[in-house]
């Protein structure tokens, strides 16, 4: 009876009535959505349970694969290619094991990891007066806000990037809290924001998205680190290497090093250069400033290396060559006098 009357059942505008039920932004739209379901269950000849187990009873439509085939096409081109990659397989599970015991212990339950940061809830608030919302439910049963829209705008793709970013939504996720200081900051809080994503994923089987005005406080911070602040400092430089490198690493599942021999070569160099200017403002600050340092540090180098000249002493320590020789000849005389009977 079920079956025969599910025929007369429009099963496509059942589901999205189903759906409205479940989902629907307020409890006025979900009791109207349930009451239209029951509605269209009773002209069918159906209860409303039998009229929901008939969307179960539907065949779901297989997505179209478009990798189906290629482990098989590449066992024949490399032998050894499906049990390489079961290899990989189990590794990535037995690593994603250890981190979710890992982040348990860091947050103390599952709940704490997917409640808002201070961060979240900041830029939440700031983001208010832009936003149009919708809501989603856990599987606990607690509905959650989102922004369907931001200063009259959706992005394009459904991620929010630089370029969809309006002045009035930048000075808000900009000045939810304070805006890291310098590139550096800039690098640890892009670090921070990625590693809560991937905490959370391996909660949420492999994905989790940010909140829209998180991407676009995100999107903000690597436009930064891109093109944006010019460096100040050596750690500014510094930390533009060291996002490149991030950049390129964060891209992979599994642990992979970058393999650049030209941006190797330039981070060296600037470590090399860094360190020759420090060792330069070391020597700098050692340099003796009064007569009485002065004195001590050339009558020290006599005593240490007599066989140099009297121009690389004074170079070493910043004197005049005149300086070393006038102290040179006192520390002679003084000497001779000592050794005469």
């Amino acid at each position: 009876m079920a079956v025969q009357a599910s025929s007369k059942l429009d099963i496509a505008k059942f589901a999205k009535v189903h759906s409205l039920m479940n989902g629907g932004a307020t409890d006025g739209e979900r009791s109207a959505a349930r009451a239209r379901a029951e509605a269209m269950a009773s002209k069918a000849g159906m209860t409303l349970k039998q009229a929901v187990s008939s969307l179960d009873a539907q065949p779901k439509a297989q997505p179209f694969n478009f990798f189906e085939g290629f482990d098989d096409w590449m066992e024949e081109k490399e032998p050894g290619w499906k049990a390489q990659k079961a290899r990989e397989k189990a590794e990535r599970k037995s690593r994603d094991d250890i981190c979710r015991e890992e982040v348990l212990a860091r947050y103390g339950s599952e709940e704490a990891l997917f409640a808002r940061t201070e961060q979240e809830a900041a830029l939440d608030k700031a983001i208010e007066p832009l936003a149009t919302w919708e809501y989603w439910t856990d599987d606990d049963g607690t509905r959650h806000r989102f922004p369907k829209t931001m200063d009259g705008k959706t992005p394009k793709f459904g991620t929010w990037y630089f370029e969809d970013i309006t002045p009035a939504i930048r000075e808000a996720v900009t000045n939810a809290y304070p805006w890291p200081s310098n590139l550096d900051a800039a690098l640890k809080e892009v670090k921070a924001w990625e590693r809560l994503r991937r905490d959370r994923a391996l909660f949420s089987g492999g994905e989790w998205s940010h909140y829209p005005e998180v991407e676009c406080r995100f999107a903000l911070l690597e436009k930064e680190l891109n093109e944006g602040r010019p460096a100040t400092s050596w750690s500014d430089i510094q930390a533009r290497f060291d996002w490149k490198r991030y950049e390129f690493e964060r891209e992979w599942i599994d642990p992979t090093e970058r393999k650049d021999p030209f941006l190797d070569r330039l981070e060296a160099d600037f470590a090399n250069l860094r360190k020759a200017y420090a060792e330069r403002q070391t020597e700098k600050r050692s340099v003796p400033t009064t007569n009485a340092q002065k004195r001590a540090a050339v009558l020290s180098m006599l005593d240490t290396h007599p066989e140099l000249s009297d121009r690389e002493i004074a170079r070493r320590i910043g004197v005049s060559p005149q300086t070393v020789n006038t102290w040179r000849r006192k520390r002679n005389a003084t000497n001779s006098e000592a050794t005469t009977p």
